[in-house]
């Protein structure tokens, strides 16, 4: 056992962590408050009441008319599925705030996959648990809360062409990376690597159908350091067109832990290796054929942009710390919003980088509490609105679990 590892598992690890965050945020940063903003940035919490947040970063949770999603629950525990369900909340232009439905499948860092449906801006799809079939679901509601449509497979990306989507095993998840599973299903017995993978739902027709398996993956270059591994895909998104998908796929075992961020059509066909297998982490589509990734690249790791179906990457955002954070591009302005993890004085911090004038603003610090940690721990997870400048984002600087919106002054 090596010291680290020693060192780790003492009982006197908590109170050296405890001891460096107090000289980091108050002897070397002065940082005698809980949150700070840069002079012209103002925030608002979507609900000044209760636990509320939204899911994941790259997900607009504003339609058209200027309309918010996001869910609340009660308490703050892990897992916190299993204990009550999340209530979907519709916040209106207007400022009325009504609840429009429960979902029973959620987790801290995704939410339920929350979202409106493409095109509609009255219409809402998310994932649920069906507890007569034992199964995770996707559901289509109206802005009264009416069920207008189900899928027999839970959601994990929507195509903003509204015409299809893809799903994943969320019980794979729950197993091989906890803070992205659902945890409503008990004794689960996964299903063979050539018949678990990336699924796609047609949203017109309902037809699922397995488009690339884990197989297919393992068999796409096969790596020594598979064996004796186990696999899994996440983190799928579809390009603003629909002709194109990247995800994740990654393996741990005896070697140790290791990915590959993976380009393909949408039925699966053209497969395209862009990056692996050292480190790739979040990602986002900056048009319909270049991403953005956070991520280690011929020695060197950072934010950098890759041409699809090409060995093209260029390093982007040079200015940002090289610290990995969850990108989302506004095609708007052209301007892109990540994050920092809690450094050691627990802060988050918020970045603005203008991609025409290659600029990077920072736009605030946010102080997240050390209740915070582990599957229960709080990512900003900035989004945009597909509609207007408006930014949303969480954090827990206020002693709780909030939804913010960030309002740029000038």
């Amino acid at each position: 056992m090596n010291f680290k590892r020693i060192l780790k598992n003492s009982p006197f690890f908590s109170l050296l962590l405890y001891t460096r965050y107090l000289i980091k945020r108050y002897l070397i940063n002065r940082a005698f408050y809980s949150f700070k903003l840069a002079n012209d940035i103002e925030i608002e919490a979507v609900d000044s009441e209760g636990v509320s947040f939204f899911g994941y970063y790259n997900i607009s949770p504003e339609n058209q008319n200027g309309d918010v999603l996001y869910l609340k629950v009660n308490k703050e525990i892990i897992r916190g599925s299993l204990f009550e369900p999340a209530s979907i909340m519709l916040k209106y232009a207007d400022g009325r705030i009504v609840k429009l439905a429960l979902t029973k499948s959620w987790n801290w860092q995704q939410g339920c996959m929350l979202q409106w449906f493409p095109g509609k801006a009255d219409h809402i799809i998310f994932n649920d648990y069906d507890t007569e079939k034992d199964m995770y679901i996707t559901k289509v509601i109206d802005i009264e809360g009416n069920i207008l449509r189900t899928y027999d497979k839970p959601v994990n990306n929507v195509s903003k062409t509204g015409q299809f989507a893809l799903s994943l095993n969320y019980d794979r998840l729950a197993k091989m990376r906890p803070d992205y599973g659902y945890f409503n299903r008990g004794n689960i017995d996964l299903p063979k690597d050539s018949e678990d993978g990336i699924w796609y739902i047609d949203l017109n027709s309902s037809e699922i159908k397995l488009i690339i398996s884990l197989d297919q993956l393992k068999n796409l270059a096969w790596s020594s350091t598979m064996e004796g591994a186990i696999h899994k895909v996440n983190h799928i998104d579809i390009n603003p067109p629909g002709t194109r998908i990247m995800f994740l796929h990654r393996w741990k075992g005896p070697n140790g832990r290791f990915m590959r961020l993976i380009t393909a059509d949408p039925d699966g066909s053209e497969l395209f290796i862009l990056n692996g297998d050292i480190m790739t982490s979040h990602c986002c589509w900056l048009n319909d054929e270049e991403i953005l990734s956070y991520c280690e690249f011929n020695g060197v790791r950072g934010y950098f942009k890759f041409s699809d179906k090409s060995e093209n990457a260029q390093l982007l955002l040079t200015q940002m710390p090289k610290i990995d954070g969850h990108p989302s591009i506004s095609r708007i302005i052209h301007k892109i919003v990540t994050d920092t993890y809690p450094a050691k004085d627990r802060f988050s911090k918020l970045f603005l980088y203008d991609i025409r004038n290659d600029l990077l603003e920072k736009m605030g610090n946010f102080y997240q509490p050390f209740k915070y940690n582990k599957e229960m721990r709080i990512d900003l997870h900035p989004k945009w609105s597909n509609f207007s400048n408006s930014i949303y984002f969480e954090s827990g600087h206020k002693n709780k679990r909030q939804f913010f919106k960030l309002i740029k002054i000038q």
